[in-house]
């Protein structure tokens, strides 16, 4: 039996949490004794102002294309743009222009509007434009009041690689690399330090630099992402070692280019003998070569295509420690793919090629997917070694829904397994059993979280980033929603555990007006919360009782008050108009209550009444005969 548990508290100076793996039973790896490992205990602050994320403890290491990140457990602060989901983190391209008269603007990318605006006569710059990144082409057309138009258009290429003018990103760590991270729950290797730069010169020049060191090893580089034209972006880099002995070099080139049509990337990562960096220093092997390559090409409606390389070198680590078992690694995989997707059903092939290790291996695999339903689909496939399998699954995905999985395959192992699943309010619960080379086992688990906040516990589901509680006091029993998805119902104390918000975004919660009875207001139906990273927050939604009724006036001749008269009630001041047929409806009444009417030809006149409250309904009372006041 096994248990993976993540506890971890809150609160407005930062989240603390520690991971945690405990095993149990006899066939428990190594010893067969009950045994817990330790995965990350780290204390975070984020300053959204500063878009600064400062940890302590247990941490990895930012890393560049061409240097390698490292596990430690030390103290870190780097820039954290996920704090800004609405910041755009690289060039996007923009056009400008010239209008003789007061024109519209629509600006179309790959032939989809995607922003349309006025602009007066002169000249005028779009903003910034939603682009996906890779190349494309982007139009504009100028309308004027006669419908004369003017069109322009022009490729462009959009990269995440690169960074806008003045924006920069820097991250910065110090402390014990740690080694066999979920193995063992305490062992460290060096000290260390790391740190790493980036920042927007131009819009298609971005500059950056590492530096790191280890008893044994100092390391420092720099290098650019650079975009040609349109054609696409281009990397280099270099870096120096000293600790060796002799002094170690290191070197970094790759270009790509993403397409809509046509995608095309290479890099290559050389180092001699003598290289050093933070992770060879502490039991990961020596980078000596690193080549990779891609294209892709699409069909459209007849499917794409992809071809791939990966080869790697790995010189045994140069610092030998009893708990290192990494050895040389060399590595050279070829693979091709194809995909089509026909109507519903997808098909698929892929077939790889090993040309490095003690020796050479290939196989093709080859299958379909088939949805079937809105939650379902089945995937059959098949192996050039003669194996085939067939798996089917229904995935519950919301509360209340059940879910199924089953998977059988025959060939060089005989393979099935079958299991149900129930998403409940309080977790995902799963049942299965599974048989595999004559064994069979029976399978339970159970995934959720228990969270204490606002003074009370709530189980739910497992809670990935930040949530909610909602609070429709003192109205229990209101159904919730998320972003327009149901997701539950307050319990009797009038409270919802909304486990899966979104931080630094935008997440829209309301709730169903329907669910309060006609004598209780809701000032508030949907509310928009922006909570913090692995936070909560309490969403309220008041709902008010306002023991109010519909009453009818009439004179003291049994006549309807005339409309526009206005009536007054006595203790709150609170005035209400009169109505067709001398109706006006007044709130917070109490057990007896005192209406002052002021008709629209000055005279006056007073009503005096009993109240009682009526759950769920709004009483009509009357009609109640006006008393008119003695001038």
């Amino acid at each position: 039996m096994s248990l993976r548990t993540n506890p971890w508290a809150f609160s407005p100076w930062g989240t603390t949490s520690s991971g945690w793996l405990a095993f149990a039973g006899a066939n428990v790896s190594g010893s067969g004794a009950n045994r817990a490992i330790r995965l990350d205990s780290t204390y975070t602050y984020s300053d959204v102002n500063t878009l600064r994320r400062y940890s302590v403890g247990d941490f990895i290491t930012s890393g560049l294309a061409w240097t390698r990140p490292v596990h430690m457990e030390g103290a870190q602060i780097r820039s954290d743009f996920s704090m800004r989901p609405d910041l755009v983190t690289f060039p996007m391209p923009a056009f400008v222009g010239s209008a003789a008269v007061p024109s519209t603007v629509d600006i179309l990318v790959d032939g989809n509007v995607v922003a349309s605006s006025p602009v007066a006569a002169g000249p005028f710059e779009t903003p910034q434009l939603p682009v996906m990144s890779g190349a494309g082409t982007v139009s504009m057309t100028v309308t004027n009041a006669l419908g004369q138009q003017v069109t322009m258009t022009q490729p462009f290429y959009a990269s995440s690689a690169l960074l806008p003018p003045g924006l920069q990103t820097f991250s910065a760590g110090a402390g014990l690399v740690r080694r066999n991270w979920g193995a063992a729950s305490s062992d460290y290797g060096k000290m260390a330090g790391s740190a790493d730069y980036r920042r927007g010169l131009t819009t298609k020049f971005t500059v950056e630099g590492s530096v790191e060191g280890t008893p044994g090893a100092v390391l420092g580089g720099g290098g650019g992402v650079a975009q040609i034209g349109s054609l696409g972006v281009i990397n280099f880099a270099g870096a120096v070692s000293s600790g060796s002995g002799h002094p170690g070099a290191e070197i970094s080139a790759g270009a790509q280019r993403i397409g809509r049509v046509f995608s095309l990337g290479a890099s290559a990562i050389l180092a001699n003998r003598d290289f050093r960096d933070v992770a060879a220093m502490n039991g990961d092997g020596s980078l000596r070569k690193q080549l990779s390559g891609f294209s892709s090409l699409s069909f459209r409606r007849f499917g794409s295509a992809g071809l791939a390389y990966a080869g790697d070198d790995q010189d045994a680590p140069p610092i030998f420690t009893i708990a290192n078992t990494v050895s040389a690694q060399h590595s050279k995989i070829l693979s091709a793919s194809y995909s089509l997707q026909f109507r519903h059903m997808s098909i698929y092939a892929s077939e790889f090629r090993n040309y490095g290790g003690t020796g050479e291996s290939n196989g093709l695999q080859a299958g379909l997917t088939i949805p079937f339903h809105r939650r379902s689909s089945v995937d059959a496939g098949a192996t050039s070694d003669g194996n085939g399998q067939v798996h089917v699954q229904r995935s519950a995905a919301e509360i209340g829904d059940w879910g199924y999985q089953g998977y059988i395959s025959a060939g060089t192992t005989n393979h099935a397994f079958g299991e149900v699943e129930y998403k409940s309010p309080v977790g995902l619960f799963i049942a299965g059993i599974d048989s595999n080379a004559g064994q069979t086992t029976l399978r339970m688990e159970s995934q959720g979280a228990i969270s204490f906040a606002d003074g009370s516990i709530f189980p739910s589901n497992t809670i990935n980033d930040s949530f909610g509680i909602v609070d429709t006091s003192p109205m229990p029993h209101v159904h919730v929603f998320q972003e327009n998805i149901g997701v539950g119902k307050t319990n009797s104390s009038c409270r919802l555990l909304v486990p899966d918000m979104r931080s630094f975004d935008l997440n829209h919660i309301a709730i169903a007006t329907t669910d309060v009875p006609a004598d209780a207001a809701v000032v508030l139906s949907s509310r928009e919360i922006r909570p913090q990273d692995r936070s909560g927050v309490v969403v309220k939604f008041p709902i008010q009782f306002d023991h109010g009724a519909l009453l009818r006036l009439v004179d003291e001749g049994g006549i309807p008050l005339p409309l526009g008269s206005t009536a007054t009630l006595g203790g709150t001041s609170a005035v209400v108009p009169v109505g067709y047929d001398g109706d006006a409806y007044v709130e917070n009444l109490g057990s007896h209550n005192r209406l002052t009417v002021e008709r629209a030809d000055g005279k006056r006149c007073t009503v005096v009444f009993d109240y009682r409250s009526v759950p769920g309904d709004i009483p009509s009372i009357g009609p109640l005969r006006c008393v008119e006041q003695e001038r």
